[in-house]
């Protein structure tokens, strides 16, 4: 399972800040003030602990919220999950029957097998299990939308071999022109 770099972060601040302030350090710590026997030294030194606390407090509070957003941000809506189903699945199934017979024929039944997980219900099941659709469904697509993009264009390569054979083409033709060839030599 690959764990985004953001929320590795977020652990290591989680742990950073309980290990800082466990009860027990604190509980030291007040110990240790309360062993000088000054009581100006105490109150700082409490005044300190609770500054701390009080930091520390803040930091988790960021960390959480960090952390809600960032499953907030792979959890999918009630409302978008109706709208793919209503919107890209059509969609998806209009691209497919443009396709060639077996690619159409494979792509098709992908599609059916897609279908029946884009229900509110199941969505909001398999997201409570920890399933990432954006990750699952929308990485696979968007690479196969970029094949199917890249095996139309022709590449750089198949465009400067296309160039070298229309200058080959080029220097044969000049070749064949008599005139033509004297006129190229006395350019040089």
């Amino acid at each position: 399972m690959d764990v985004p770099p953001e929320v590795i972060q977020l652990g290591v601040q989680l742990a950073e800040s309980t290990a800082r302030n466990s009860a027990s350090m604190v509980m030291d710590k007040i110990r240790a003030l309360r062993e000088r026997g000054r009581t100006q030294d105490t109150i700082d030194g409490l005044s300190e602990i609770i500054s701390d606390l009080i930091a520390d407090k803040n930091e988790l509070a960021l960390i959480a919220q960090s952390y809600q957003q960032t499953l907030v941000a792979q959890r999918i809506t009630d409302t978008e999950v109706q709208y793919i189903a209503g919107t890209l699945v059509p969609l998806l199934e209009q691209f497919g029957e443009g396709m060639e017979d077996d690619a159409a024929e494979k792509f098709q039944k992908q599609i059916g097998q897609l279908k029946p997980l884009l229900s509110v219900e199941t969505v909001n099941l398999l997201q409570i299990l920890g399933f990432d659709f954006r990750r699952a469904i929308g990485e696979p697509l968007t690479a196969f939308v970029e094949s199917v993009i890249s095996a139309q264009s022709p590449s750089a390569a198949a465009a400067a071999q296309l160039e070298q054979v229309k200058l080959q083409q080029a220097a044969i033709a000049l070749a064949m022109d008599s005139e033509a060839f004297q006129r190229f030599q006395s350019l040089e």
